[in-house]
């Protein structure tokens, strides 16, 4: 009789570590802006804004020193918004000067960066967490505002809409190591079973 487990639990252990799906990207103003989010929890998403080609050969703007502030409308039944490392949370969206306190937005502001301009072809990636109370992120797809400072007086705000996409959340180390043993398991009960036969 054949045994037909081995195949099953490495499908099980290939399955939950799928790579994730790959995001969408916005382009303007030759910066290459994407948003991916990994759900931590029934109503917690982990977002990771991800921005390339900082002064680049294809920024039309160029002498960024930096983000100043971010903003995104809010989904159905927002709760919270963790910012991301070295911002503080607001409500509200923003303007030229940061953020302002309006609208059905919410905004992380940061310190002015000082200077001077960031390298040619710069990747920044914001991490942070958004909360709400019921309901799923299902069709989020936030409009998105940012924020530069630099050697121009003012930057294009962007404002545009900023699908996110869904990835799998990586599996912990140690759920790796179970996966295996599980694996090393059923081909050591395997060849014992062959053994014997």
């Amino acid at each position: 009789m054949r045994n037909r487990s081995i195949p099953t639990v490495v499908a099980f252990v290939v399955g939950i570590a799928a790579p994730p799906v790959h995001a969408s990207t916005l382009i303007a103003d030759g910066i290459s802006y994407t948003l991916t989010a990994i759900p931590l929890n029934a109503i917690t998403e982990q977002f990771t804004l991800a921005i390339s080609g900082v002064n680049g050969l294809l920024d039309t703007e160029k002498g960024r020193y930096g983000v100043h502030a971010i903003a995104f409308n809010k989904p159905t039944n927002f709760l919270s918004a963790t910012a991301p490392a070295g911002f503080t949370y607001q409500a509200g969206g923003l303007n030229s000067s940061g953020c302002n306190g309006n609208g059905n937005f919410f905004c992380f502001s940061g310190p002015t960066p000082p200077g001077p301009a960031l390298s040619a072809n710069s990747v920044l990636n914001f991490v942070f967490d958004v909360t709400i109370s019921s309901g799923t992120f299902a069709g989020y797809n936030p409009d998105f505002k940012i924020d530069w400072v630099g050697t121009k007086n003012n930057y294009d705000l962007v404002s545009q809409v900023l699908a996110p996409t869904t990835s799998v959340m990586p599996l912990p180390p140690a759920a790796l190591l179970f996966g295996s043993a599980l694996v090393g398991l059923g081909i050591l009960g395997r060849r014992r079973r062959n053994s014997a036969a």
